[in-house]
């Protein structure tokens, strides 16, 4: 990256001569020429070749066009400016911009002129377009026809345009698109749309893809009681219960979960549930339709059990899917000493207090222990940031990220697809805290995005074994974009790989010992993972 450290060092000069609060001509002729002297290093050919595969170097001539446009303005030399400006635009310049150059000081002396006004105008169109502004349509009961096609061809061309894993599928995306026409024409409701359109994208089979419906009508789609199920053994449990009053009512976990609304579990899973899971991998599909979305559904709709306890007793039992005041979820973190052992349980990398529960914990409690776990299997992601401020304390040297590419194309006929690649970055240690004892991993189906992030670095760095189950296999970028009706899409639009280029997108991360959970550890409330690893790491 030192090309665009110099471009960026230079660009700070330059803004610290342009923005003084009096510039004088010679300040103004001094910031110009720094510029110019970088927009020569921005054309030298070694830099454009770099930057043609690093989209933020390639973006640094963008910006320093702007910075041209902004010496210029101060210095009140508008043709100069409108050159620069015409030239920032032809670049590739995004609507968002509008509202800085109608913020920012820098461009005051330019903004009453006619000129800035046309490139405004073409920013805003273009916003418009790419922004999908004329789809952005209000909620109704029923939406026409034309927004329902529209909708349907929205979600087909962002994934055409931006999706990264058409080689995982056999499918013939166009062909699917077409097979919906007819059902998104035929929905009589914009709930039922929804639904159609939920199993569209699910036919990308990729967990970072997926269509959310409105708020309207979200209540009616993602209402479920404070309690998880999940198929064990072929069988579906009861595993968890986040509230008191369903305790009381015998609703405790355990139980075997026999029949939903007067439906075998199994085959009401599969009807319902199933068609619309947006999944990477058949690991992470089960987890979406016996866990997360299984007790899923309308607010106002009670569940009709057929539940059966340990000793064989089947009893009915309906339960609300809302209305409690009584729902104690799990922490962000739970941290315990086993011995001299340390576990730290993360179970999402989306709270911002972590990094500092987390430094506390190293420097307080896990600097005592001769080992650790680390226990990320019931963690979805979040905030690579987080996940990343634990991993720099593992190790007293640099470790790579994943490496990732998103998509380029041509603009001529029979263009496929290129690739803009990303090289892996790497994550300096911890300056304060290096934890150097010995540490296992746990991971699972439900370890999943920024999870899987942080497991891959953990992997690739060989810092200790990794326990339990193949993770999600689920991360990426997604584009998000709004839908007819007030509901809203995303795509996965980068793909993400170890730093070496080894995939696990769609496959998810292998553990190096493999632990099942079995109905006997359930009913017993034995956690057989947590405990070969602190078994493991007893012996050193």
């Amino acid at each position: 990256m030192q090309y665009y450290d110099r471009v960026q060092s230079a660009r700070d000069k330059a803004s610290d001569l342009y923005q003084k609060k009096d510039p004088s001509p010679a300040d103004i002729a001094k910031c110009i020429e720094i510029l110019k002297n970088t927009i020569r290093l921005l054309d030298s050919v070694p830099v454009e070749e770099l930057a043609e595969g690093n989209i933020y170097l390639k973006g640094r001539r963008h910006d320093t066009y702007m910075d041209m446009v902004s010496a210029y303005s101060v210095g009140n030399q508008k043709d100069s400016a409108f050159v620069w400006l015409d030239r920032m635009f032809n670049e590739g310049s995004y609507s968002f911009m509008v509202s800085y150059l109608d913020k920012d000081s820098s461009f005051m002396n330019v903004r009453s002129d006619p000129r800035y006004t046309a490139i405004i105008n073409k920013l805003k169109r273009q916003g418009d377009l790419y922004n999908n502004l004329a789809f952005k349509t209000p909620y109704k009961p029923d939406l026409s026809e034309e927004e329902k096609v529209s909708g349907l061809s929205l979600l087909w061309m962002e994934a055409r345009n931006n999706f990264v894993y058409f080689d995982h599928l056999t499918a013939d995306w166009n062909k699917t698109y077409i097979d919906y026409l007819p059902l998104v024409k035929n929905t009589k409701s914009t709930a039922e749309y929804y639904k159609v359109l939920m199993r569209f994208y699910a036919q990308l089979k990729d967990g970072h893809t997926n269509v959310y419906p409105p708020k309207e009508i979200s209540a009616d789609f993602y209402s479920r009681p404070p309690m998880r199920t999940e198929l064990i053994e072929g069988r579906v449990f009861v595993t968890q219960v986040f509230s008191d009053s369903l305790l009381k009512a015998g609703i405790i976990p355990g139980l075997e979960v026999i029949k939903i609304d007067s439906a075998p579990v199994i085959d009401y899973a599969e009807k319902n549930i199933k068609p619309y899971q947006s999944s990477s991998t058949p690991q992470d599909l089960q987890v979406r339709e016996f866990c997360y979305a299984l007790l899923s559904g309308p607010a106002q709709k009670p569940i009709y059990f057929e539940f059966k306890t340990s000793a064989g007793k089947s009893f009915l039992k309906m339960v609300a899917r809302t209305g409690y005041h009584d729902i104690k979820n799990a922490g962000s973190i739970v941290y315990q000493s086993i011995g001299d052992i340390g576990y730290l349980q993360v179970n999402n990398f989306e709270d911002q207090s972590i990094n500092k529960q987390v430094d506390s914990l190293f420097k307080n409690e896990i600097v005592k222990t001769k080992g650790l776990v680390i226990d990320i299997r019931n963690n979805g992601g979040g905030d690579d940031g987080i996940a990343f401020n634990i991993i720099r304390k593992l190790s007293d040297k640099p470790a790579k990220v994943s490496a990732s590419k998103i998509l380029k194309y041509y603009g001529r006929p029979g263009s496929e697809v290129s690739w803009y690649k990303n090289e892996p970055e790497q994550l300096s240690p911890d300056k304060k805290i290096i934890y150097d004892k010995p540490v296992m991993l746990l991971v699972g189906p439900k370890t999943f995005s920024a999870a899987e992030d942080f497991t891959v670095v953990f992997d690739y760095m060989k810092r200790g074994k990794i326990i339990g189950l193949p993770t999600g296999g689920s991360t990426g970028q997604p584009l998000r974009f709004d839908l007819p009706g007030g509901g809203s899409a995303r795509v996965c639009s980068k793909r993400d790989t170890y730093p070496d280029g080894k995939e696990f997108v769609g496959i998810g991360i292998m553990p190096d010992i493999t632990v099942m959970k079995t109905v006997n550890d359930l009913l017993n409330g034995t956690d057989a993972v947590k405990n070969k690893a602190i078994a493991l790491l007893s012996k050193n």
